[in-house]
């Protein structure tokens, strides 16, 4: 259980930097649109960590370098994935 948090909280630490740094900006973009949408701000950030999850497991699944762009349009289809 503990190693399943270090890796939730990994994905975590990477979208705050993500929304931190605007690199890219489409991570900070969409936490602001999901927050002016209404959503809390831990709403947001779980539901843009979701994608990254997302993203990232289907890198590891297939042996492919990250998608930027999958994960770019995915933030945009958010809060609907």
């Amino acid at each position: 259980m503990s190693n399943d948090r270090t890796v939730k909280d990994g994905f975590l630490d990477t979208v705050l930097k993500q929304i931190d740094s605007g690199n890219p900006p489409e991570a900070r973009k969409t936490f602001e649109r999901l927050k002016a949408e209404g959503h809390s701000e831990t709403e947001a950030l779980h539901l843009v960590t979701a994608v990254l999850r997302t993203e990232m497991t289907k890198m590891l699944q297939q042996g492919k370098p990250f998608d930027d762009a999958a994960y770019t349009e995915l933030l945009k289809k958010l809060p609907h994935v």
